[in-house]
């Protein structure tokens, strides 16, 4: 699974747990072998308080990768499996939140996977595409293991169907569009999809058909999209059996507060 957890972080630091309660609840119902999260707002503060409560009360373990913007990362996964090693890319590469990869030993299957998360620039189509150059890089340096990248690319993939920006104010529109263009740029996407005709990493939703969006900030001016994505190394793929977009009465802003305004994203891995 994988779930951008929104402002849940600045609401506990106040005080109020009401929208955490509701993602806790949903991943405990939901059960994930590996949960990897982003905007983990303030789970550094008070000797990372909020992250280990999040672990306690999930019931897995964990790491948590700061980013210098204080809009942390984590990988968390069920105390069956085995943490072979974890890697966080240091500060002062990082354009914006970074990115942060664990290698683990899940039961049933017969090599380890590296897990990577990673959570593009909001603001800037130049910075998302340096950041997945660096993030590229990282990837490609092992061949061998079998690779899970989950992120919030805050750009929609190739393929999907263009977002409506027409009531996105225009001192925003160039989050989404760089200079000279109407249209969202893809490319930061592209290139961790492939390098000319070699495929690099598969777009799991692509895959199974089904690109509904993932994000709709419920309220804004923001047009609905999917941005928060799986991609596979080549080698995971055939024994990915299952794609899905969480959906869930939490999810429903006509039911009252909102988990968040991301959906969780899960594959089922065979094992």
């Amino acid at each position: 699974m994988f779930w951008n957890l929104h402002v849940v972080g600045f609401e506990r630091a106040d005080g109020d747990d009401t929208r955490w309660r509701l993602q806790r609840d949903l991943v405990r119902e939901r059960a994930p072998s590996v949960l990897m999260a982003a905007e983990c707002w303030c789970w550094d503060l008070d000797d990372r308080a909020l992250f280990e409560d999040a672990r306690r009360e999930l019931g897995m373990d964990g790491v948590l990768f700061e980013a210098k913007t204080g809009c942390h990362q984590a990988i968390f996964w069920r105390r069956d499996a085995v943490l072979l090693d974890s890697e966080a890319q240091p500060h002062e590469l990082v354009q914006w939140h970074g990115f942060g990869s664990v290698v683990l030993r899940l039961p049933g299957r017969r090599g380890p996977v590296r897990f990577t998360v990673a959570h593009l620039d909001p603001y800037s189509p130049t910075s998302r595409l340096i950041e997945s150059d660096r993030l590229r890089g990282v990837l490609g340096r092992d061949t061998v293991t079998p690779t899970v990248l989950a992120m919030d690319a805050n750009t929609v993939p190739p393929g999907d169907p263009e977002p409506d920006w027409s009531k996105v104010p225009a001192h925003r529109l160039g989050n989404h569009m760089p200079p000279g263009r109407t249209t969202a740029d893809r490319t930061p996407v592209e290139r961790l999809l492939s390098a000319g005709d070699t495929v690099l990493l598969n777009d799991v939703a692509a895959h199974f058909g089904d690109r509904r969006p993932t994000f709709a900030e419920h309220g804004s001016k923001e047009p609905p999209r999917r941005i928060d994505l799986f991609l596979l190394s080549g080698g995971l793929l055939p024994s990915t059996v299952a794609y899905r977009v969480v959906e869930d009465r939490r999810l429903d802003p006509s039911g009252g507060p909102v988990a968040s305004d991301h959906h969780p994203v899960e594959i089922d891995l065979r094992s």
